[in-house]
């Protein structure tokens, strides 16, 4: 056996061990640190990300269900998206990637993939009526996890009942304090992997004058899209701050003036009975 031959297999193994490794040598994508810890997640994992906008979910998403897709056969990944099209926009990021890896596609179409090792990568809808029964042991990635309805993740969830190394993601960009991914994401449930990639933990993730463009449409806005800060604003003329201001009671610092003090308790009026009189001169029996 070359020298070369053994290179070959010491870097194949590297790549199929390390998925970081296998994204920057075979794919030749540059990941950001928070993308490494996602890929690096151990197998069987719940994972959360709360991401800003635009910083790479659905790439890093597609690049583990490519390396699984490559270096596990027979395997079978799913993504679900609120909109068909963005399911249908995660599969070809996959596509694009096994290809660039050398492998051979036996069904390509746009919800769906199959490797000539027969691993398949299939786009889900968001709906929990369509997603039941297939047995998931690669990923199961649920994107912009905090626009689809609770059902889904109920749904999901028992796909990986018999394989206790499918990894199951939920990303999302913040949304509502009373949907699914963001009730998760305060939960205490230690099961989740919690991933933050929001502008002010990594503050590299976009470029700073685009952010400050962003700021100015609107602090709501920023905050939900770029800081994982949700909001009830765009959901009800009410905001999460009015309610929580409004059910806070407040105690005053100094004890409050005789203004504020209740009047004083009436005293009792004695009535003389008229009738008493009456009976002691005889004229009442």
């Amino acid at each position: 056996m070359s020298k070369s031959t053994d290179m070959n297999i010491e870097r194949e193994i590297a790549c199929r061990l390390d998925p970081v490794l296998w994204v920057k040598l075979v794919l030749e994508i540059s990941l950001h640190e928070w993308q490494k810890q996602f890929l690096r997640a151990q197998r069987g994992a719940s994972i959360l990300a709360l991401a800003a906008r635009q910083v790479g979910k659905t790439t890093v998403a597609a690049c583990g269900m490519a390396h699984t897709a490559v270096f596990m056969p027979g395997s079978l990944s799913i993504v679900v998206c609120p909109a068909q099209r963005q399911s249908a926009e995660a599969i070809r990021k996959v596509r694009d990637m096994v290809i660039k890896a050398g492998a051979k596609l036996t069904s390509d179409n746009v919800y769906g993939i199959e490797l000539d090792n027969r691993s398949r990568v299939l786009a889900f809808p968001g709906s929990d009526e369509s997603i039941r029964g297939p047995t998931v042991d690669g990923w199961i990635i649920v994107d912009e996890a905090a626009r689809l309805k609770a059902g889904i993740i109920d749904a999901l969830r028992p796909m990986r009942a018999r394989c206790p190394q499918t990894r199951l993601v939920m990303l999302s960009t913040a949304w509502s304090q009373t949907d699914q991914f963001w009730l998760a994401w305060l939960g205490d449930d230690p099961s989740w992997f919690r991933l933050q990639a929001t502008v002010d933990i990594y503050p590299d993730l976009l470029p700073a004058d685009f952010l400050e463009a962003e700021r100015r449409h609107g602090e709501d806005y920023f905050n939900r899209e770029y800081l994982g800060i949700p909001s009830g604003g765009h959901m009800s003329p009410f905001t999460w701050d009015m309610y929580a201001r409004a059910i806070h009671v407040h105690v005053p610092i100094v004890p409050p003036g005789p203004a504020f003090m209740p009047p004083p308790a009436e005293q009792a009026v004695r009535i003389a009975n008229p009738f008493q009189q009456l009976k002691a001169l005889g004229g009442y029996q």
